[in-house]
């Protein structure tokens, strides 16, 4: 989570500094703002891709203990029959 946050920080600081270069830049301001409208677009896609990448190697660690864990839990509760036929048959 912590990455995630390092890198969309970066990704907007430089966004807005390369914003307010724009703004000082000795352009006509209708070319100032559709480059910084471009900027937008490729920085929104940027982290959105980034964003995915994260959930995407996110889910695969925890669907994989949810079936370990699942593995777990029958086994224990196989074992745990075992246990209770053995100590049900010695009481007989």
């Amino acid at each position: 989570m912590k990455a995630l946050k390092f890198i969309t920080t970066i990704a907007l600081v430089t966004a807005a500094g390369v914003a307010v270069g724009m703004l000082f830049a000795p352009q006509k301001g209708s070319k100032t703002r559709r480059k910084i409208s471009e900027l937008n677009h490729e920085y929104s896609d940027y982290i959105a891709d980034k964003y995915d990448d994260f959930i995407e190697s996110v889910s695969h660690p925890v669907e994989d203990m949810e079936d370990a864990s699942k593995r777990v839990a029958k086994k224990a509760k196989t074992e745990a029959k075992k246990v209770a036929s053995n100590f049900n048959s010695e009481l007989m």
